[in-house]
């Protein structure tokens, strides 16, 4: 009965085994489908924020380029009249120059009339003063024949004459000489102009040029700025496609970590999460991580790995125990959990001895790992072989005093346990810590391009404000070019308005000179002929000869005035003439073409053409930028609707995964009540073969002439010759027959105990020797910062109180007597006492003597305790100094003297960390860089930055009168 119970026990086992593996063949489908369903709904996702943004984008494109084509319809309308108004201006133009050729032409026919009649009315005119001087002389000379009654009065009256024409002619020829200076001045600043004007012309040229390759430039810098702001939108979408992964990503690896973290105790969870801000912290290159991130191994074996390693799998391999008290310590001091250590140099296995059969294979050999972590591995793998059953990892187990483990996890050690069972993948640590690490790598890497994408979005930033910084420099050059340009054409306008001034003004120099040229002439004519007169003897009237050249003197002056003044009026009539060409030309063509060439110049640098075809690129590189994004929107379509059918079709599979796996569940847990029922049977079975074998166990060995007597003796006839011997042995009760047998089992146990023992005992001597480093490392470490804290304090104390002394003094047991009086030494000895033996610190200090025992902290006053507070916190300051500190109101008790010392202080130790203080009374303010005033308005407090005068003005304001 007990054999066909085995049997069906077996088939129900192989039927649940099978139902198990289906469940976690289910289980292992819906896991692996789930994350496809997340994956998939996350690229749903990112496929419907690209579509909004391409939609955007599209729109953006359609309102562009619906605004281009409006635009160039502008254009060319303004095309169209525009060259009808360019037509006309070229036409006006054309015309105007042809007026001034005319002009010019007939201008310059009059100017050769002028400067004829000019030379022809100036030597008549010459000839005519001549003869008229003569002529004047004659009828003077006449005149005076009655006026004087001797020639020496005569003469006298001459020589005064003399006098005051020579006079007269020196003074015309100093003006004329000043006249033909100006007239000079006036060549050379009509020549000056002349170099102006041309040097203004080619200015303009050159401006013209200018503008025109800055507004080429311009066009090529926008182009660029397009290309730039079309790869950072390009960018921007990686960019939340990016965020959106990266948040899924964030939540999944939080996921995997609380899947990792429900595998193992929350103190251990909480220690492995903040163990890379601790290596970061602390800069310590020996943490090499847990167990689990250090191997890998192939998915046969995990599951008898993970059975051997248990918790030692989140166990932290370090280089030494320095490395492991640090660890720890950071651990305690912020509560950050527990962790369990591996030191490698405390690490020393013992060396193995594998059987050398095919079905013993050492774990250890089915583990990639890297070598320097050999001890770690061996310490926790390497007693350990693989074995096909427990049957085969029995024998081994005793006989070479190791752990064997099948491939489904059961194992027995060396003492003949067994452990084991099903095992559930879904629970698994090395599962989880895999899932854990590769979903790292993608957190990592997905980082990485993160960073990468905003490290060149930064750079296209900065590459688009320069190009936008650029465009606006380059347009205010442009626009100043243009202004530049106005003022060299007014310069340019005004310069041949001088130029015309100028002329004018030459032209009356030249008159001026003529005149003076003529009246210096006459001048001395009248001269000569006084002279001459002075020459000749005295007489009445004149003589013959004379009245002769009289009368045909004045026949000549006669016909020569009335043929100058017939010369006089062509000269006129021709400078009239040349007078109206001129304000013609100057004021009126000239003027009308330099306008119209303006106007001209202004309509073509205006060029239609140019701006449509700048616009029609514009329209054109628009167009295919819509084209692209509604391509790619289109395919965007097409993908979402794959990506949602694929969802469906996954989603499908799990739910079918899941239905399947509550159905094999049902029928696993049926055949399972099936099994224990049969293992009930089974069991009552055993209890009464077993009290059959204790049966005959009590009987002792039997020899083979027993079972072939009595192997067909009926049973009542067996039980009347049993009782019979029972009472024969009944004499032999006090005879222990087992104790052949009990004495191999304790002396198996015996043996195994011993063992035990010694291991044990390593153990201890490891553990205490540790503790006996690490006690020592802490009692130095308190006893050197005790040291450099008291010498500090003294220090800082003497800076603050001059004329007295501080010292921090170590409390020990050993130091108080029996009537309660403590004796304390500082630390200034050899520090041979133990930590242990410290009870507390307290500090002695003196004001006004360095001799003095001191007084302790209850015997100080208010702001002496506050001075002596601040010389520790200073004291500590110096031996672990902070970035900075924050001070409010530390001066409030203390006296005027202290204050400044404090400040001293403070001042001085600013050089390696910064202090913010808060303070009503000025001494802090002596040595402060940076001042903040705090007001309160409106019920509000508002802070502001100030100078120093005026925060001493307010503290000196908030004092009390």
């Amino acid at each position: 009965q007990l054999d066909e119970i085995d049997i069906k026990r077996e088939q129900l086992v192989i039927a649940v085994n099978a139902r198990q593996e289906a469940c976690a063949e289910f289980e292992r489908q819906a896991a692996d489908l789930e994350p496809e369903i997340r994956a998939a709904k996350q690229g749903l996702e990112l496929l419907r924020l690209e579509r909004e943004q391409l939609a955007n984008e599209a729109e953006e494109h359609a309102r562009a380029r619906a605004q281009i084509e409006s635009a160039i319809q502008d254009l060319e309308q303004d095309r169209a009249s525009g060259r009808d108004s360019i037509t006309e201006l070229r036409r006006t133009v054309d015309d105007l120059n042809r007026d001034i050729r005319k002009r010019e032409s007939e201008l310059s026919r009059i100017e050769s009339e002028y400067s004829k009649a000019i030379k022809a009315e100036s030597a008549l005119r010459e000839r005519f003063e001549v003869a008229d001087q003569q002529r004047k002389s004659l009828l003077q000379k006449q005149g005076r024949s009655g006026q004087f009654s001797s020639k020496r009065e005569r003469d006298t009256w001459l020589n005064g004459e003399i006098s005051r024409l020579e006079s007269s002619i020196e003074q015309q020829r100093a003006q004329f000489e000043a006249t033909e200076g100006e007239q000079a001045e006036i060549q050379s600043r009509l020549a000056s102009i002349s170099t102006s004007m041309a040097e203004t012309r080619a200015r303009a040229e050159a401006s013209v040029q200018q503008i025109s390759e800055m507004q080429a430039r311009e066009i090529q810098l926008r182009e660029e700025k397009d290309v730039k702001i079309s790869q950072r939108k390009d960018l921007w979408r990686k960019e939340a496609r990016l965020e959106t992964e990266r948040s899924d990503l964030h939540e999944e690896l939080k996921r995997a970590e609380r899947s990792l973290g429900g595998t193992v105790d929350r103190a251990t969870s909480e220690g492995l999460q903040a163990l890379p801000a601790i290596r970061e912290r602390l800069g310590l290159n020996g943490i090499h991580g847990p167990l689990f991130e250090l191997f890998e191994v192939d998915e046969t074996y995990r599951t008898c790995v993970e059975a051997i390693a248990g918790s030692s799998l989140f166990h932290v391999v370090v280089d030494s125990d320095e490395t492991a008290s640090k660890v720890l310590s950071e651990l305690n001091r912020q509560k950050l959990g527990r962790l369990t250590f591996m030191p490698l140099n405390r690490l020393n296995p013992s060396a193995t001895t594998y059987p050398g059969a095919s079905d013993a294979i050492p774990m250890i050999e089915r583990l990639v790992f890297n070598r320097r972590y050999q001890r770690a591995f061996q310490h926790v793998f390497g007693k350990t072989i693989i074995c096909p059953s427990l049957d085969v990892g029995s024998g081994y187990a005793r006989g070479m005093n190791l752990t064997a483990v099948t491939l489904e996890g059961d194992k027995v050690d060396r003492r003949g346990e067994l452990m084991g069972g099903f095992v559930s993948r879904k629970g698994s640590r090395l599962e989880a810590a895999k899932s854990l690490a590769q979903i790292r790598a993608r957190v990592q890497a997905a980082d990485a391009q993160a960073k990468e994408t905003l490290a060149t979005l930064a750079v296209l930033d900065q590459e688009i404000t320069g190009l936008h910084s650029t465009l606006q420099m380059l347009s205010a050059r442009i626009s100043q070019a243009g202004n530049d340009r106005s003022s060299t054409k007014q310069e340019l306008k005004q310069l041949v308005k001088n130029e015309a001034d100028t002329r004018v003004f030459a032209e009356g120099v030249s008159k001026s000179l003529a005149t003076l040229k003529a009246q210096q002439r006459s001048a001395e004519l009248e001269l000569q002929a006084l002279q001459s007169e002075l020459q000749t003897p005295f007489a009445r009237g004149i003589t013959p000869e004379e009245r002769q050249v009289l009368e045909r003197l004045l026949i000549e002056v006669d016909a020569q005035a009335s043929e100058l003044a017939k010369l006089s009026s062509r000269r006129v009539e021709a400078e009239s003439r040349r007078n109206v060409l001129q304000n013609e030309l100057g004021l009126g063509l000239r003027q009308r073409l330099e306008e119209a060439q303006q106007q001209l110049e202004q309509a073509t640098a205006e060029n239609p053409d140019k701006n449509i075809g700048l616009r029609s690129r514009e329209l054109a590189k628009q167009s295919k930028l819509q084209d692209d994004v509604s391509e790619r929107l289109g395919m965007v379509h097409g993908e979402i609707e794959d990506k949602a059918r694929e969802i469906s079709e996954l989603e499908e599979q799990l739910s079918a995964a899941k239905d399947s796996l509550e159905n094999e569940t049902r029928r696993a847990q049926k055949e399972t009540e099936q099994l224990e029922k049969c293992l009930a049977q089974r069991n009552l079975y055993v209890q009464k073969k077993n009290e059959y074998m204790r049966n005959i166990q009590d009987l002792g060995v039997l020899p083979e002439e027993a079972f072939r007597n009595f192997n067909r003796t009926q049973i009542p006839k067996l039980a009347k010759k049993l009782h019979k011997a029972n009472e024969k042995l009944k004499k032999f009760r006090h005879v222990n027959k087992k104790a052949f047998e009990q004495f191999s089992i304790f002396a198996r146990q015996r043996e195994g105990i011993q063992q035990r023992k010694q291991e044990l005992d390593q153990s201890a001597a490891s553990i205490e020797e540790l503790i006996s480093v690490l006690d020592q490392r802490k009692d130095e470490a308190i006893e050197r910062t005790f040291k450099q804290v008291s010498k500090y304090f003294s220090d800082v104390f003497v800076k603050l109180v001059p004329a007295g002394k501080g010292a921090l003094v170590m409390q020990r047991r050993t130091d108080q007597v029996p009537d309660g009086e403590n004796r304390d030494d500082s630390m200034d000895g050899d520090g041979s006492s133990s930590v242990e033996n410290y009870i507390g610190v307290s500090i002695r200090v003196s004001f006004n003597s360095k001799t003095d025992e001191g007084l302790r902290m209850q015997q100080l006053s208010g702001g002496q305790k506050s001075l002596v507070a601040l010389a520790l916190i200073f004291a500590i300051q110096r031996c672990d100094p902070a970035p900075f500190y924050l001070f409010d109101e530390i001066d409030a008790n203390l006296d005027a003297v202290y204050r400044t010392a404090v400040a001293d202080m403070i001042h001085e130790l600013s050089r390696d960390s910064q202090f913010v203080t808060t303070t009503f009374r000025p001494e802090m303010l002596v040595h402060a860089d940076k001042f903040y005033g705090v007001t309160f308005e409106n019920k509000v407090s508002h802070i502001t930055t100030i100078t120093q005068g005026a925060a001493v003005s307010f503290i000196e304001e908030a004092q009390p009168s």
